[in-house]
């Protein structure tokens, strides 16, 4: 059976030892200067999603050449394929590495080269996903148009960063313009911000929504379904759910306090997911360990389903 990750961003997975190596080559003394790589990067203890991306400053920093990049994407993808993973679909915000060496497009080949490269060594399918910033509207626009340019390069676009006060609406005329250019759309929400942000990413064009889990806060406790909350679950609607990520976020208190087995119990169509494996220390493997204190009895269950979702097919 076919086993898929849908939610990875590759700007949030680098291996401590690589960022260690790839830091020590352009001396980049916030991370040599330091003892331990993976501790600095540990988003653990996050008092909110902001402080949690404060991280990425750090990795993005290491991600501005084509070998970097291709670097990161192979080993992204090795370490999903040793996570028996088939199909990994990644995700980046390409204009973070645009420089005057690197064009957008040059960001897009270096990726998918790492990502044809441990294709061709261990038979894993990656793909990319683009993803505009949603704090910087010139930005998501720059993104989408890139999108449209590259659509044979890339699998589908998504907006990330801060949710709270940046709501899909502001972005309508992008999405619009990827969605009848046949672009898949998959977009951050629920996570940041509640059901209204589930909604706008519905009435964007979005097929999946990234994280959704607030959309919990549309159920009542008869499990009593609102408007948004029926629409998902009639419509079956994938949430690409990221416990540990959302633990570190400071959403929920622990993994029994996750709303992932009701939603489950109630119909709703889940993935498992990584989200940021660096930040949180986390794989595929550790979701499933934690899937399971969550209270969903066959976790693998939550990959294998994913499968008919991803835009890879």
């Amino acid at each position: 059976m076919y086993k898929q990750v849908l939610h990875d961003h590759l700007d949030g997975g680098l291996r401590p030892s690589t960022a260690r190596d790839l830091a020590k080559q352009i001396d980049y003394k916030p991370i040599v200067e330091i003892d331990n790589v993976a501790d600095f990067f540990d988003r653990s203890s996050s008092t909110s999603l902001e402080n949690y991306l404060e991280a990425f400053t750090h990795s993005i920093a290491l991600m501005q050449t084509f070998s970097n990049l291709e670097q990161i994407a192979y080993e992204a993808a090795l370490d999903m394929h040793q996570n028996n993973i088939n199909f990994y679909e990644s995700r980046y915000a390409p204009f973070y590495s645009v420089n005057d060496t690197l064009s957008p497009k040059d960001v897009i080949n270096a990726i998918n080269s790492g990502f044809k490269q441990a294709e061709n060594e261990c038979g894993i399918v990656s793909g990319l996903i683009l993803c505009g910033m949603r704090h910087d509207p010139d930005n998501v626009k720059a993104v989408a148009e890139l999108a449209i340019d590259y659509k044979k390069l890339i699998i589908g676009f998504d907006i990330a960063g801060p949710e709270l006060n940046y709501l899909p609406s502001m972005y309508k005329d992008s999405f619009l313009k990827v969605k009848n250019e046949g672009i898949n759309i998959t977009i951050h929400a629920g996570e940041g911000d509640g059901v209204n942000s589930i909604q706008e990413a519905l009435d964007n064009g979005a097929k999946r929504i990234g994280h959704g889990v607030r959309i919990i806060e549309d159920i009542n406790e008869d499990n009593e379904l609102g408007n948004t909350a029926d629409y998902v679950l009639q419509n079956n609607i994938p949430l690409e759910i990221c416990i540990t990520s959302n633990l570190h976020t400071n959403m929920y208190k622990s993994p029994q306090d996750h709303p992932i087995s009701r939603l489950h119990n109630l119909g709703f169509n889940i993935s498992l997911n990584t989200d940021n494996r660096l930040m949180s220390n986390t794989s595929i493997d550790n979701e499933l360990k934690i899937a399971k204190i969550a209270g969903i009895e066959d976790p693998a269950s939550l990959l294998k389903y994913s499968a008919s979702d991803s835009f890879l097919n």
